[in-house]
């Protein structure tokens, strides 16, 4: 693959450098670095598709807790209602 970029830059620099003498070496090298960082497309959709997993994992959690927070919180009111009702009595 790196044989191929080399290429692509030869042929690059042929064509911007118009009368000037051929090198073998490109004027414009990438870093490996940057080229093995730079997410490609397939990695791009993968991290998408893992974002949209969690935040719909986290919308899950968060509406079944919310569930029971309010089965909780309706216990806990009827707790008092019957509380205040005896005190009443």
């Amino acid at each position: 693959m790196l044989s191929i970029l080399l290429q692509v830059e030869l042929i690059e620099s042929l064509c911007c450098g118009g009368c000037q003498s051929v090198t073998m070496e490109p004027t414009c090298r990438k870093d490996k670095s940057k080229l093995n960082s730079t997410p490609t497309r397939g990695d791009r959709a993968k991290q998408k598709s893992a974002q949209q997993e969690l935040k719909q994992r986290q919308r899950a959690e968060i509406y079944a807790l919310n569930k029971v927070m309010t089965e909780l919180e309706q216990q806990q009111f009827e707790a008092f209602c019957k509380q205040m009702q005896s005190q009443g009595e």
